[in-house]
């Protein structure tokens, strides 16, 4: 896992409620199989979006448009496209939770 913020971690949690899942409804063998078919898809995800800034991304898009600074930061980019920057991203790492 390429580092950013705690995702080692937070993926590792996230491979164990998958792996046990797998493991209660399913023999050893299909168990690991149905694991690695969820999991890997998703961590190789995370990772490239990682390598390209993940959820510091924002600060990118802060610079770009505002390479002197500012004073407030809505007027640099609106609350909702930071929200959106973040929320894609926690949906992206399994962080999302449903409501």
């Amino acid at each position: 896992m390429y580092p950013v913020g705690s995702n080692g971690a937070s993926q590792a949690v996230l491979d164990a409620r998958c792996l046990a899942d797998a493991l209660a409804a399913h023999a050893p063998t299909e168990a690991l199989r149905a694991y690695e078919a969820d999991r890997l898809p998703k961590t190789a995800a995370i990772c490239a979006s990682n390598r390209s800034g993940g959820p510091e991304r924002v600060l990118d898009v802060f610079g770009q448009l505002a390479p002197k600074g500012f004073a407030r930061i809505e007027d640099v980019i609106p609350p909702e496209e930071i929200a959106g920057i973040v929320r894609g991203y926690a949906t992206l790492a399994g962080f999302a939770v449903g409501r």
